[in-house]
């Protein structure tokens, strides 16, 4: 298994589009195909929070974005789940044998992927893809991974902490509210993280066992 870390520019960018207007930095917290030729996010924006509502308008009223569900927690801090009508880059990564398992926005409207994958052959693939598509695409590192990698950087953190705070105790010692408030993130965007790392440490387990 490798994991490499690639630099995306899409055409039609709604992260682009958005940051060219405010000064607000968006991360991705997860990042997945939706349908045939989507995507889905979860997202953190912060920016002036005199501009939070402005945002939030702009991102709804974005040609690309099918549906948006952007919360406003005060001082500059949105968070929430982004569901795009068409993403080249998804589309694009459906197609192959790699798989998304961290996205953040960069500088310019960039986006910068982090992708798991069996094979050299399997990246190059995406990235002749990506290009075909219409993207600049750069390739930034590329290292060998353990197969014993179930879940991401992002979840295992998260995970992790969680039981460290007792979420994981009988019976719990912190509601997923207080816990989520403790990370500064929503609690549904925290659910969503904490369901998809269970499931791939369950999925695991099984197939191990198998």
């Amino acid at each position: 298994m490798i994991e490499a870390s690639i630099t995306i520019e899409m055409p039609n960018n709604w992260v682009k589009d958005i940051e060219s207007k405010f000064p607000a930095p968006i991360n991705f917290i997860e990042c997945m195909p939706y349908g045939e030729s989507g995507g889905k996010s979860l997202v953190e924006i912060r920016g002036d929070p005199m501009n939070a509502e402005d945002i939030i308008k702009e991102i709804c009223d974005h040609p690309s974005i099918y549906k948006a569900d952007i919360s406003n927690f005060g001082e500059g801090r949105l968070s929430g789940s982004i569901v795009t009508n068409s993403c080249v880059a998804c589309k694009a990564l459906t197609g192959t044998e790699c798989f998304l398992t961290r996205a953040r926005g960069g500088p310019d409207g960039k986006v910068e992927w982090t992708v798991t994958s069996g094979s050299n052959n399997s990246l190059g693939n995406l990235v002749t893809k990506l290009k075909d598509a219409g993207c600049n695409v750069q390739v930034n590192s590329v290292t060998k991974i353990s197969g014993q990698n179930v879940v991401t950087r992002r979840q295992e953190e998260i995970l992790k902490f969680a039981m460290e705070q007792g979420y994981y105790d009988y019976p719990r010692r912190i509601t997923i509210r207080d816990l989520a408030k403790m990370i500064d993130i929503s609690p549904s965007t925290l659910g969503e993280i904490l369901q998809r790392g269970e499931r791939n440490i369950v999925e695991a387990f099984f197939d191990h066992r198998d």
